[in-house]
């Protein structure tokens, strides 16, 4: 694999499974076939891990990676799991996006006053929420809903945000 500019975290490898160096894999996409094949293991570096996936177990999915075969190998993969974004599909919907693609966008309330910068967006379990960096001042979180974010223009490079001073944290 060439090593690239930009890539994308599409899953982790959570735990080992079983006696013959099976892991567990989290995945960060709906498209799981993503996880199958060779993926980075960081986002700049070139080692890479060959891996096929088995089957679903709930949030997770069971994989082989190749070269490993006892759980004491197995146990030693934490990795993330990195594609190059070249290889993502491209979007063909204006009202679809990848999340990676919102990091630097503007943030604009609703009358078009610039409240600061999207740094990215994180998910601690109950949804995910659009981090802002104002101009001055801590980052603060937006849950990433209808409510809250009512328009997201890529071609013009701004998020529109509803009540965000509601989140700012002072």
């Amino acid at each position: 694999m060439e090593n690239t500019k930009k890539r994308i975290c599409v899953g982790k490898i959570s735990s080992s499974h079983g006696v013959r160096g099976l892991v567990k894999i989290i995945p960060f996409c709906e498209d799981t076939s993503l996880l199958n094949g060779v993926l980075y293991t960081d986002k700049t570096g070139n080692e890479t891990l060959d891996i096929t996936l088995k089957n679903s177990m709930g949030k997770s999915i069971l994989a082989q990676i190749d070269g490993v075969t006892t759980p004491e190998q197995a146990k030693l993969l934490k990795h993330s799991l990195y594609i190059s974004r070249e290889t993502l599909p491209e979007i063909k919907s204006s009202d679809e996006f990848y999340i990676e693609d919102l990091a630097n966008l503007d943030v604009q309330n609703p009358k078009g006053d610039k409240i600061g910068t999207v740094i990215t967006v994180q998910n601690y379990g109950a949804g995910d929420l659009l981090e802002i960096k104002p101009k001055s001042g801590t980052s603060f979180f937006v849950p990433f809903q209808d409510e809250y974010v009512r328009d997201i223009n890529l071609d013009e490079k701004y998020v529109t945000v509803e009540n965000a001073e509601r989140f700012i944290i002072e």
